[in-house]
């Protein structure tokens, strides 16, 4: 579908919202939801957003912007677009598609395409299941797990979704899944077809994606919910509610897939490696004073990840840098990357709340301030990956409308000659970002 259709089918949904509809976002306006029977139980809906992003990064050694080293660089970007219809024909059969390009910067001149990313159906038998198949984010493993919605801070973990690129496409897989929810517990479970990395070859004692045949990537999430019990209409979970909910959950998810990947022993032979990933995390919102808007959040997860001998990744959001020297370079290559995820554990917490209402009467605009740390220990690393973020968000509508400013502090890691040598830290980088964030609807 070319971008010149779906704006015509948003303009379809501008159309349908003039026959009426009294539901309201955050800005108070009509949602972009046109019903197709008189009970209200079956209609189309347009939905989206956009994240633009401005940013100053202290660069990684030896990072090259248009092959000119530079120590630190400002740069403009568009984070995320996303387009989304969603369609419900009869009472139990709903319909996504979604579209829209990610890390559109001064370095993806060619990524201006309006992709597909979902596209999948799903019927629902009852509460207590539901079946899907397609394209699409529903996952296991965490909270997290599916991608970024109503963050509290600027984004979510890049842990979170570390395979993106390896196993999926912008987190989405081809697949089938199954939720549903039994009292307090929530569930999903799933098996998707991953996609390969066709560009790699095994390496010495080192793990990395393989190109063989994809064996089918397993994956499962369950949390039970002692307090407020949330939607599982969409894959995706809150950061927070802005304490507009009291949520408190324990989670446990897991991921497998076999032979994911790859290394050559000292003899020279082949040996596959499966992919084992284990999750628990607990996640709490509530409000402390709802006239007053004030709100208190927080998430914390312990991950154990099993990729193969010293595999190891690092990952540059939406990275600033063309290249590297590599003479002069870091183990963490160019621009913002840094280790993310390796074979090793995780531990990761988060939290947060809003302040008062800036105007008490009209329940206008607040401040959402927030902070993270991010502890990894990798078998392949000497020392600790320890990540801090820390940032303040001025909500104007809710999580429909915010500008968001974040300082991330990431460690460097110096290059090493062989294998046998573990890189160490040797330097720190910060990041600093103002994020605006504009839903559609």
């Amino acid at each position: 579908m070319t971008l010149k259709k779906f704006k015509l089918l948003f303009l379809i949904g501008v159309l349908c919202v003039l026959k009426g509809n009294a539901q309201t976002t955050d800005f108070k306006n009509p949602a972009l939801k046109y019903y197709l029977n008189p009970e209200k139980t079956r209609f189309i809906q347009f939905s989206g957003y956009m994240e633009f992003w401005a940013r100053y990064s202290e660069l990684n050694p030896g990072s090259l912007v248009n092959d000119q080293p530079e120590k630190g660089v400002y740069d403009f970007s568009i984070r995320r677009i996303r387009a989304k219809m969603t369609m419900r024909p009869t009472e139990k059969l709903t319909v996504v598609l979604q579209m829209g390009p990610s890390n559109v910067n001064v370095n993806s001149k060619s990524n201006t395409y309006m992709d597909l990313l979902d596209a999948y159906a799903e019927y629902k038998f009852s509460d207590y299941i539901s079946v899907g198949g397609g394209r699409s984010t529903w996952t296991g493993l965490s909270r997290f797990s599916t991608g970024p919605l109503a963050t509290l801070l600027y984004d979510m973990p890049a842990f979170a979704t570390a395979n993106a690129g390896n196993t999926d496409v912008t987190v989405r897989k081809l697949g089938i899944y199954v939720k549903g929810q039994i009292g307090k517990l929530d569930y999903r479970m799933t098996l998707a077809d991953p996609y390969t990395d066709g560009a790699t070859t095994p390496k010495l004692n080192t793990a990395v994606f393989n190109t063989d045949g994809a064996h089918q990537l397993v994956s499962g999430y369950f949390k039970y919910q002692f307090l407020d019990k949330e939607s599982n209409e969409t894959p995706f979970s809150p950061g927070t509610y802005l304490g507009k909910k009291r949520v408190f959950n324990i989670g446990i998810g897991a991921e497998y897939m076999a032979d994911a990947l790859w290394h050559t022993t000292n003899s020279g032979e082949v040996v596959h490696d499966a992919m084992k990933n284990m999750a628990i995390d607990v996640f709490y919102d509530t409000p402390i004073d709802k006239d007053r808007g004030t709100s208190f959040s927080a998430y914390a997860i312990a991950l154990k990840n099993d990729y193969g001998p010293n595999f190891i990744r690092n990952i540059g959001t939406n990275n600033p840098a063309t290249g590297v020297d590599a003479t002069a370079g870091s183990f963490n290559g160019a621009g913002n990357a840094y280790p993310v995820v390796g074979t090793g554990n995780t531990y990761y917490a988060q939290i947060g709340g809003t302040l008062p209402y800036f105007d008490h009467e009209k329940k206008g605009m607040q401040l959402m301030p927030a902070a993270s740390v991010q502890y990894s220990t990798f078998d392949r690393l000497a020392d600790p990956v320890v990540v801090y973020d820390a940032g303040v968000t001025l909500l104007f509508n809710g999580h429909s409308s915010k500008m968001t400013f974040d300082a991330q502090r990431r460690p460097v890691f110096g290059n090493v000659a062989s294998l046998e040598e573990q890189p160490s830290v040797t330097a720190h980088r910060m990041t600093y970002l103002l994020k605006y964030r504009i839903d559609f609807n």
